[in-house]
């Protein structure tokens, strides 16, 4: 994989001035920024070594919310739970957890970037369907992890639908994304 950016180089035909104060040229000026510069881009691509959790903007930024039981109408997609990525590329991953009281024929879960929406493109659909037997209470399924790779702030969901009979069902859920780049 080649990198995009020429190498640098410093301006050999540009001595250095010899003025009080040991000053430089504008074009060496230029070259140590340049260099300051890419040493910083390097040392961000680097990740965190030393244990602690990677600051905003870093490789390895991690991002997580979750949300109690939300009601679900039968057959009917709910945000289950969401969070704002902010510029850059992101691996998320959701899980749901479904609660009823009578049980459930079929659940979904799905990560994606449209609100309330089954399988948006981009998105991770998971369906565990029942047929005629009613799935247990509390049935985890989890979505992704999925790639977004986004240029401004931007919503991602974790969804959920369950389809049932009679009773009432719920999901809570928790959503993270990890900075890939």
């Amino acid at each position: 994989m080649s990198d995009a950016r020429p190498r640098l180089q410093p301006p050999a035909n540009d001595p250095p001035l010899q003025e009080a104060g040991g000053q430089h040229s504008q074009a060496w000026s230029g070259y140590f920024q340049n260099v300051a510069d890419e040493l910083t881009r390097q040392a961000a691509k680097r990740g965190v070594v030393d244990g602690s959790d990677a600051t905003a903007g870093q490789i390895g930024e991690y991002l997580t919310a979750a949300s109690g039981a939300v009601g679900l109408s039968s057959n009917v997609p709910a945000d289950i739970v969401a969070m704002v990525l902010t510029p850059g590329d992101w691996d998320v991953s959701g899980q749901a957890q479904f609660g009823t009281s009578l049980g459930v024929l079929e659940a979904r879960c799905w990560v994606g970037l449209t609100s309330a929406t089954v399988h948006t493109p981009g998105a991770s659909v998971i369906v565990l369907v029942g047929g005629t037997t009613l799935l247990a209470t509390n049935t985890q399924l989890m979505a992704g992890p999925v790639r977004f790779s986004v240029s401004v702030a931007t919503n991602v969901y974790l969804g959920g639908l369950a389809r049932f009979t009679a009773g009432a069902a719920s999901a809570g859920g928790v959503i993270s994304a990890r900075r890939m780049r």
